[in-house]
């Protein structure tokens, strides 16, 4: 029974572990200890377990995979034996996430820029602004207006 606060119960938590880890309802509603199957499909359905599963799966991308992925990258680069193909898309990775990236870079205030660094700016902004009003435009799901008539 899901606690009146809205937070995932024990057994809940249980199977938003198991269900982080393999993605299996029936193995995990199992292993959390739910008498049936429909056990873990119910707990799926609360919004406190769908979270909890969220939250696992993020630490999990943070504290393992991000590890090995970065690990994976220097061995490439540094192994003479690996193809040079390999070598220069790892090394392309590496320096885009990092010296390509513009995050954690300071840029001036808007009252210690000249003129022309504002305008640079704000066209910068507006061409970040249409990148993203086009990506939305391509995710937006088509409305279908109903018209009564056809129910009738």
């Amino acid at each position: 029974m899901p606690l009146k606060n809205g937070r995932a119960t024990p057994q809940e938590r249980k199977f938003a572990e198991q269900y982080a880890m393999t993605a299996d309802t029936g193995y995990s509603a199992k292993k959390a200890g739910y008498a049936q199957f429909q056990g873990g499909s119910h707990a799926l359905q609360r919004p406190a377990v769908r979270e909890e599963i969220r939250r696992i799966q993020i630490a999990r991308l943070f504290n393992d995979a991000l590890p090995l992925a970065v690990t994976t990258l220097i061995t490439i680069m540094g192994d003479e034996k690996a193809a040079a193909g390999a070598r220069v898309q790892a090394s392309k990775v590496v320096l885009d996430r990092t010296l390509g990236s513009q995050e954690g870079v300071s840029s001036k205030s808007p009252h210690e820029m000249t003129p022309e660094e504002i305008t640079s700016a704000l066209s910068e902004t507006r061409l970040r602004l249409a990148a993203l009003d086009s990506v939305k435009a391509d995710r937006a799901r088509p409305i279908i207006e109903a018209t009564p008539d056809i129910f009738e």
